[in-house]
């Protein structure tokens, strides 16, 4: 998806160690796979439901919950989860 590569393109210029940076990119193409579309296209709403999704049935814990909030909190800062500046995260 397009907005997978742009923000793939986006953690290359950060100072993150190449692990973090393949975990970040990872997080948003679960989130792709998830909804079978390209994340820039989901409301607020499917997100959130994704991030319930992780802790009910997934049983992503702290850490786990921790990463996908700082991977979509940048995907959002560079516009590729949603098309609304202002999204909020949970």
């Amino acid at each position: 998806y397009p907005c997978i590569a742009q923000f793939k393109s986006v953690v290359e210029l950060k100072d993150f160690r190449p692990k973090t940076k393949k975990e970040y990119v990872r997080y948003l193409g679960k989130l792709a796979e998830h909804f079978q579309c390209d994340p820039a296209t989901l409301s607020e709403d499917q997100v959130r439901e994704y991030f319930l999704f992780l802790r009910q049935y997934k049983n992503y814990g702290g850490p786990a919950m921790t990463i996908a909030r700082a991977v979509f909190h940048s995907a959002a800062d560079g516009n590729s989860v949603t098309n609304n500046p202002e999204f909020a995260f949970p």
